[in-house]
């Protein structure tokens, strides 16, 4: 099977804006699934990459399921008021579609067109703050 040369990547329409702040949203999604695998572990007494196998919004969903049985409600109410709300922004970006823009970028929006539509850049930075929030209020 033949693939696709390298520099491929390098031609792919896209608004070059956005793709340092997309990387970020991704990383700060990352080390939150890391916390949240972190706050898991520690429920069950034994360290697992189980929760890797997982992705974000269920990861919090079995640490909200956890907490709720072991009576961590700090937990609990940092799934609702945080972990919940960040994974669904960050779903907004990760599931975007791309589209051309009026003003001829490559760009990507929400599916369905809800706010914010278009993603721009400080939209992102706006996503990956939630993230890094998120992450850093997660009580251990």
């Amino acid at each position: 099977m033949t693939s696709i040369p390298d520099s491929y990547a390098d031609s792919m329409p896209s608004d070059l804006d956005l793709l340092v702040e997309l990387g970020r949203v991704a990383w700060a999604a990352a080390r939150l699934h890391a916390g949240v695998r972190d706050s898991i572990n520690k429920h069950s007494g034994s360290t697992s990459m189980a929760p890797f196998e997982l992705t974000l919004g269920q990861a919090i969903a079995d640490l909200e399921k956890r907490a709720t049985i072991n009576g961590r409600a700090d937990q609990v109410e940092w799934v609702r008021d945080f972990g919940r709300p960040a994974s669904h922004r960050r779903n907004g970006v990760i599931h975007a579609v791309t589209f051309t823009a009026p003003d001829r970028k490559q760009a990507i929006g929400t599916v369905d067109m809800s706010p914010p539509g278009r993603f721009l850049a400080p939209d992102l930075r706006a996503v990956t703050l939630a993230l890094i929030e998120a992450s850093m209020k997660l009580p251990t």
